[in-house]
């Protein structure tokens, strides 16, 4: 499991705590059809994401489906990160 994935999934659990309870979290397991995380939940999850690994995601240029699981937000950062060096 990559280190970027574990702390992603850390938030999930922390911040959508009573939506967790009721199914557990894989890197795959889709947030936003399973009703983990709603349209506002997402902008919550971006700030997180931003602050936390120090990337700026302009939400014009990104689909929703490039956060709807944890590997998928792994690879998005991964990828963002790698644009700044």
């Amino acid at each position: 499991m990559a280190p970027n994935a574990e702390i992603i999934r850390q938030f999930v659990h922390k911040t959508f705590a009573r939506q967790v309870l009721l199914q557990p979290i894989t890197d795959d397991s889709p947030l936003f059809s399973n009703g983990i995380i709603d349209s506002f939940g997402v902008l919550e999850l971006i700030a997180f994401l931003e602050e936390t690994f120090k990337v700026n995601i302009d939400t014009s240029q990104h689909e929703l489906s490039e956060f709807d699981t944890i590997a998928k937000i792994d690879y998005l950062i991964t990828q963002l990160q790698g644009c700044r060096n």
